[in-house]
């Protein structure tokens, strides 16, 4: 009878099994990769594991906690019709995407998709939101419409971007395939091994491609967790304050779509670790167990400690106040004190160890300090003189941070000065504790500096403490702006129709927004890998007499490591190096920049060569690339020989 009773619990709440099954796999497996390997043993010792700590989980939480499950009805056959509508609006938006999909090398997905993308995409936000007005539709279908709609939302590049969007993809998929293949690969760093042990346990088990996983991954698990975990977060919140109407919740689920989303639509061990540790402040917000919060933080370390360490703080606070009542209040807070402190000590000092633990790498100069905020304010003003729509749209984008900061300040007034925090505010005080002590984290941080990366990347490490600090804050303003909804709904109908046409519109703005945009106002700049750049990759290598290096771009070295893989190291004088360029302070990297910038000359591909003992080099200049007709003209009188691909990239050959 007791087992019955934990399989129907399991059932009625299988997102939240689900995602603590995931979590203990990506643990277990990060833990037997870094110790021993990812090979068929430590796959079955890995799910062995977690299948282990599954079950004890569950035996140990049946008899202190229950999940609120929703139920699943759909009331009066005309909301079977409002369903209807809505799946074939949404299913139009998925077909004008996989329509617009593209192999060529492209700045923006909306270079090739269809407008009726954006109408479609529009309307069923609409619909969607008259759905979730119903209120005889209960919550398990609204959750499910509202993971549909996120999922759309995440998708454009993974499906209009055939080969695949961005670099850092590119190589983690190589590494990955490199452990699939041999079980492990020197030297092991303690990051990404949980999104490493992730997908190469579910390719073993599931037959499906690292490529595929990869792909997915993060915009599929995001739109799968992220609405319900809001959702679990604001019920709690309501109705701690006294107020069940769950309207407004659902409503503000789907509106935070239009902060927009970057981090969730392509897969990186960065995205994934953001993810997971949005999902642990939701469910610790949420009144869940601390155990669970910190299985999720744990999760949170193993794919990147950046994240991790923050979260592990949370969980640790959260444990302090679900066991407070067997502590004196003195031991409370002196253990507050010391979440505090450790909190603020130890991403800098795991920045300092990473970087070296060298003394005389600290900067000590402020304005690595202040850039991060002066670039707060650096695009502030109107947008142009364009055409309303596009004025209007890049009043936004270019105001976002100040915008974004006055959201988060009148947020935390409105919480602090609200009477409904008096019953449940402890929470809320632990996030500005974390994020007080991640302040001074940055602080420190930002005064390391890193051999191995090139200068205008030497403040990454420390802003993302920033993008942190904004996820602490973030639970304060989805209240916010679910406070906001609730007032809106009491309102006139004609006032709420134009209130659901600016939402609407910003859902639309924010999906823009979210990805890389090439028109009148911005340009993003940087190129997909294309299908000629895996041509050009699998071209050299047919021709070539190994061994070889080629001085590319980052997009053409995206297809060697796609096509050819990580194991192709030279050893040089300053360490092994890739036979392709790696744009994050690599050495050929450096030598393809001045043959592209100041002159393919043979001597600077004499140097290259000998920095990696051989005799044949390459270079491959892309036609979209800045004065590439100056670089291809002065190419051809330094090269031994040269072709190109339909035109569109230039492959020169040297050789000593």
């Amino acid at each position: 009878m007791a087992s019955n009773l934990i399989l129907k619990k399991i059932l009625a709440n299988i997102n939240e099994y689900f995602l603590v099954f995931l979590a203990l796999i990506i643990i277990f497996g990060a833990g037997i990769y870094y110790l021993y390997a990812l090979n068929w043993l430590g796959v079955i010792l890995s799910l062995v594991l977690s299948v282990a700590g599954f079950v004890a989980l569950v035996l140990g939480l049946s008899k202190k906690q229950e999940l609120p499950a929703e139920t699943y009805k759909l009331g009066s056959w005309k909301n079977y019709i409002y369903l209807l509508i809505y799946l074939f609006l949404a299913g139009a938006s998925f077909h004008y995407l996989l329509a617009s999909q593209s192999t060529k090398a492209l700045i923006s997905p909306w270079q090739v998709t269809s407008g009726r993308f954006f109408i479609a995409y529009l309307l069923s936000s609409a619909v969607l939101i008259f759905i979730l007005s119903r209120k005889n539709i209960d919550a398990g279908y609204k959750i499910i419409l509202l993971s549909l709609h996120y999922f759309l939302s995440f998708s454009v590049a993974i499906i209009v971007y055939k080969i695949g969007y961005g670099f850092d993809p590119f190589i983690h998929q190589a590494t990955m395939s490199l452990i699939d293949s041999k079980g492990l690969v020197l030297p092991k760093p303690p990051y990404y091994l949980g999104e490493y042990s992730l997908i190469i346990i579910f390719h073993k088990i599931s037959g499906l491609s690292i490529y595929l996983l990869n792909k997915f991954l993060v915009p599929l698990l995001a739109a799968l967790f992220l609405p319900l975990a809001a959702y679990r977060f604001l019920k709690r919140a309501d109705a701690e304050a006294g107020d069940n109407h769950s309207l407004s919740e659902f409503l503000t689920v789907l509106f935070l779509l239009a902060l927009t989303f970057s981090p969730f639509i392509v897969t990186t061990p960065q995205n994934l670790t953001y993810l997971f540790l949005i999902l642990t402040i939701f469910v610790g917000l949420a009144g869940q167990s601390a155990w669970i919060v910190l299985i999720l933080a744990l999760s949170t370390t193993a794919i990147h400690p950046l994240s991790g360490l923050p979260a592990l703080a949370w969980s640790a606070y959260l444990f302090l106040h679900e066991y407070q009542d067997r502590i004196t209040k003195l031991t409370r807070q002196t253990i507050t004190a010391l979440i505090f402190i450790a909190n603020a000590l130890a991403l800098p000092f795991a920045l300092f160890i990473s970087g070296g633990g060298n003394l005389k790498q600290l900067n000590h100069d402020l304005s690595f300090l202040i850039t991060p905020f002066k670039n707060l304010f650096t695009s502030l003003g109107a947008a142009g003189r364009e055409d309303w729509l596009s004025n209007a749209l890049y009043f936004l984008a270019n105001n976002y941070n100040l915008l974004l900061i006055l959201i988060i300040f009148a947020s935390l007034i409105y919480f602090y000065t609200s009477s409904r925090r008096a019953t449940r505010s402890w929470r809320e005080n632990g996030l500005i504790l974390i994020n007080s002590s991640l302040i001074i984290a940055y602080i420190l941080s930002s005064q390391i500096r890193f051999h191995d990366l090139i200068n205008y990347e030497q403040n990454s490490y420390a802003s993302r403490i920033l993008v942190i600090i904004l996820l602490f804050f973030l639970p304060f303003v989805i209240e916010a702006l679910n406070r906001l909804i609730k007032k809106i709904i009491t309102l006139d109908l004609l006032s709420r129709i134009i209130w659901l046409a600016f939402g609407v519109a910003l859902l639309s703005a924010a999906l823009y927004l979210s990805y890389p945009r090439f028109d009148k106002y911005f340009n993003s700049r940087g190129y997909s890998t294309g299908q000629n750049d895996l041509a050009a990759v699998n071209l050299i290598a047919s021709e070539a007499s190994k061994p070889y290096i080629v001085l590319a771009n980052q997009q053409v070295s995206a297809a060697a490591l796609d096509q050819l893989g990580f194991d192709h190291y030279y050893e040089t004088s300053s360490g092994p190096i890739y036979f392709y360029p790696i744009p994050t302070g690599g050495l050929l990297y450096q030598y393809y920049l001045a043959m592209v910038y100041q002159s393919p000359n043979r001597a600077t591909m004499k140097e290259a060569m000998t920095l990696a003992g051989v005799n044949e080099s390459y270079l491959v200049v892309n036609k979209y690339w800045f004065q590439s007709d100056r670089v291809i003209g002065l190419a051809k009188l330094t090269a031994d020989s040269y072709q190109s691909i339909n035109n569109d990239i230039y492959i020169f050959k040297y050789k000593r």
